[in-house]
C-alpha cells in the first residue's frame, strides 16, 4: 500500500494532473451559491473570469461536472459527489496550514539538547528540526539519567532498559564492519593485535566467535571509548577492530568490509524520551523521520 501511495506521488506529474486549489475553491463557492455571479461575487473575481476556470477543471479533470436546468448551470451528480470529497480535501488543507503555522512559532524558537555517545549523535546531524539542536557527549548510562533529570531532552542508546518514566524508539539499526590496517588481511587477523572499542568489547567477542577464535587469545593493544579513536588506532597500525556499520569510515588508508555472517546479530540504536514529551511536536517529528530512515535503509 505504501509503495502504491509512494507511485502515484510522482511530485514531477502533480501540476499537470492534479487541479489547482483555486479551481477547487471555485467549484466549491460555485456549488455553495448555486449561481454563478453570487459565486463570482464571492470570490471577487468577474463572472467570466469563473466560468472560464470551471469550465478549465471540468476539461482537466475529464468528466461532466455541470449541465443546465433551464438557463441554469447547476451539478451534476457526479459533480455533487466530487464537489463533497473536495471539500473535505479543502478544509483538511486549511487545518493542517493553521495548525503548523502555529507550530512553526513554538518550533522556531525550540532547542533540543541530545545526549549520547558520539558515534551515535552522528545521524541525528541530518534531523530537519527548525530549532537549535545542542549535542552533550555522555556515556549512554549517564545519557539517560540525564534524561530522567531533565538536564536534556532526547537520549540515544543502544542499550534498551526499562524506565518507568521513559519511552524508547527504535532509531535505526545497523550490521557490522571489519577495520583492517593498510596491508592487513582478514585471514591474518588471528595471528594479530587488536583495537577494542569499549571496555566490554561486545562486538569484538561476537565476531571472534562467529570466526571460531577464543575471546581470550585476542591480543588487545588498545581500548578505547569513541569510533574516531578506533580508527587512528587502526590507521596507525596498532590492530584491527569491528565497529558497526553506521559508522561511515571516510578514510583511504584503512581497509573496511561488511561483516556477513549468521551469528552476528544488527545492532540497534533508540532514541529515548520523557513520557511527558510523547505529545509534542518535536517527537512527532522525530518518529517520522525516523521511520522514513528506516524505510529508506529498507529500500
Amino acid at each position: 500500500m505504501k509503495r502504491m501511495h509512494e507511485d502515484l506521488l510522482n511530485i514531477g506529474t502533480l501540476k499537470q494532473e492534479l487541479p489547482s486549489y483555486d479551481a477547487l475553491r471555485s467549484l466549491v463557492a460555485f456549488a455553495k451559491a448555486e449561481d454563478m455571479v453570487k459565486a463570482a461575487r464571492s470570490l471577487s473575481v468577474s463572472q467570466p473570469a469563473l466560468s472560464f476556470q470551471l469550465k478549465k477543471l471540468e476539461e482537466q479533470l475529464g468528466f461532466q461536472l455541470f449541465t443546465f436546468s433551464g438557463k441554469r448551470k447547476v451539478l451534476t451528480q457526479v459533480g455533487k459527489a466530487y464537489v463533497s470529497e473536495m471539500e473535505k480535501l479543502l478544509i483538511e488543507f486549511r487545518i493542517s496550514n493553521e495548525r503548523f503555522a502555529r507550530d512553526a512559532v513554538h518550533l522556531e524558537s525550540q532547542s533540543l539538547k541530545i545526549a549520547g555517545r558520539r558515534e551515535l549523535l552522528i545521524p541525528m546531524l541530518q534531523f530537519p528540526f527548525p530549532g537549535q539542536i545542542e549535542f552533550v557527549h555522555l556515556p549512554s548510562n549517564e545519557a539517560l539519567q540525564s534524561l530522567i533529570r531533565h538536564e536534556v531532552d532526547l537520549a540515544i542508546s543502544t542499550h534498551i532498559e526499562e524506565y518507568s518514566d521513559l519511552i524508547a524508539h527504535v532509531f535505526f539499526e545497523s550490521g557490522f564492519q571489519l577495520i583492517l590496517p593498510p596491508g592487513w588481511k582478514a585471514s591474518e587477523i588471528g595471528e594479530r593485535p587488536v583495537v577494542a572499542y569499549g571496555r566490554d568489547s561486545t562486538y569484538l567477542k561476537e565476531y571472534a566467535q562467529a570466526c571460531g577464535i577464543l575471546p581470550t587469545s585476542l591480543r588487545v593493544s588498545r581500548v578505547v571509548e569513541d569510533w574516531y579513536s578506533v580508527v587512528e588506532l587502526v590507521k596507525g597500525g596498532f590492530g584491527w577492530s569491528v565497529i558497526p556499520q553506521s559508522w561511515n569510515v571516510l578514510n583511504r588508508e584503512v581497509t573496511t568490509s561488511l561483516i556477513r555472517h549468521p551469528r552476528m546479530h544488527s545492532q540497534k540504536v533508540y532514541f529515548f524520551f520523557r513520557r511527558e514529551d510523547r505529545k509534542s511536536v518535536w517527537v512527532k517529528n522525530l518518529e517520522d523521520w525516523a521511520i522514513s530512515r528506516q524505510n529508506f535503509k529498507q529500500g
